[in-house]
């Protein structure tokens, strides 16, 4: 299938990744650098501009599109992209609804979206604290303390959770802040490049999991 995701944040960048194997993806980002950044990370066409421009969506083959993602912290670029879409005869539309207030307005225009922040807020619901991390504070005896990251080692881009903490009794991941967005991460939870995560960590081992993050790939 044929597909257009538009913005290159934490949500359009994962899903992406994600589709991009299997489906030919366009992506559309505004920012200039972050085109540069993805093309190098995925497989997939990547268009510099702003999906409310008319010449940017017909350049990504609107007309020829099966879904169209909008994913950007914008809802009116969310809102006005998607209604293109849905003239050009995309049959799938989602939509990233930042502000709750404006969903009236997607439901009138039929057009589906997904709340970050209800999502994130189901992951607080049902876990207020994981229980591996509480395990994690029975293990260390207290000896444990929290600290706050940037994600800098791009050999942990894409990468779920469970994978990067692999049973681990030194640390857990215990929050993740991506795009203004406040995470509460699951075994699945994928990082992103300049994320902040705040972790638990014992503190014999605060040294090796700050390098473990933070670290540069070097060239």
């Amino acid at each position: 299938m044929n597909g257009i995701i538009v913005g290159a944040g934490r949500i359009g960048l994962n899903l992406a990744r994600n589709m991009a194997e299997k489906h030919d993806i366009i992506l559309i980002e505004k920012d200039r650098q972050v085109c540069e950044n993805v093309s190098e990370l995925l497989d997939c066409y990547v268009i510099q501009g702003t999906a409310t421009n008319i010449q940017v969506l017909e350049e990504a083959d609107i007309n020829k599109a099966d879904f169209f993602v909008a994913a950007t912290p914008n809802d009116e670029v969310n809102l006005l992209s998607s209604v293109y879409a849905k003239d050009n005869g995309v049959k799938t539309i989602v939509s990233r609804l930042n502000n709750i207030e404006h969903l009236t307005i997607f439901k009138k225009l039929h057009i589906q979206t997904i709340n970050p922040e209800s999502s994130a807020m189901r992951y607080i619901a049902r876990n207020i604290v994981r229980p591996t991390a509480q395990r994690l504070v029975s293990l260390g005896k207290g000896d444990a303390e929290i600290i706050e990251l940037i994600v800098k080692n791009n050999n942990l881009i894409f990468t779920p959770i469970k994978d990067i903490e692999s049973n681990s009794d030194k640390f857990k991941i215990i929050t993740v802040y991506s795009d203004d967005e406040e995470i509460i991460p699951t075994p699945e939870t994928e990082l992103g490049y300049d994320d902040s995560i705040v972790v638990l960590v014992k503190r014999k081992y605060i040294h090796e999991i700050r390098q473990l993050f933070t670290q540069e790939e070097l060239e």
